[in-house]
């Protein structure tokens, strides 16, 4: 029952984040940050899952400087997507993909959403683990690697989808 107020609670504060002033979003990340040291997690880990953010605001940024924009607006909007991602971070470092399918179970479209809710971490990890032999093959960080490795994650994770269809299909859960 924690795990889907949790689940209903990311949409909610993603919509009053967006609709609200920027100081409540100031605000919910500063508590966001705390919570999460009180949940174990710690500054390297919610870098790591903000990481995708951190490039977008650096892209935005720099178009914004080559542009000669307001910065005021574009600092607001990237605090408000911080704050979004936090709020997801959270949720998905304080349950299980166990609890989140038991949450979500009652729902008629809950077995999609189940499995495509349980799939974006396994996808990180996919990543991590691809990037990690990259590396210990001697690659460098280049754009290249981009180039390499997306095949790979995408080939690793339709076999994983694949492998997840043939086991529902198995246990009777294809239709």
């Amino acid at each position: 029952m924690v795990t889907l107020i949790k689940i209903l609670l990311v949409p909610a504060i993603s919509i009053a984040v967006f609709v609200l002033p920027w100081q409540v979003a100031l605000a919910l990340s500063l508590v966001q940050i705390i919570l999460s040291f009180c949940f174990h997690i710690t500054l390297r880990d919610q870098l790591m899952y903000l990481r995708a953010i951190l490039y977008y605001a650096v892209l935005i940024l720099i178009v914004n400087l080559l542009t000669k924009a307001p910065l005021v607006p574009t600092l607001i909007m990237l605090l408000k997507l911080f704050c979004v991602m936090q709020t997801a971070a959270l949720v998905f470092n304080t349950s299980t993909p166990l609890q989140i399918r038991q949450a979500l179970k009652k729902a008629p479209f809950s077995q999609a959403l189940t499995l495509f809710i349980c799939f974006i971490p396994q996808v990180s990890k996919n990543w991590e683990q691809i990037k990690k032999a990259w590396f210990a093959r001697g690659g460098k960080k280049t754009p290249r690697m981009l180039l390499v490795l997306l095949p790979v994650l995408f080939s690793v994770g339709m076999k994983q989808a694949w492998n997840t269809a043939r086991a529902l299909c198995a246990r009777g859960y294809a239709k």
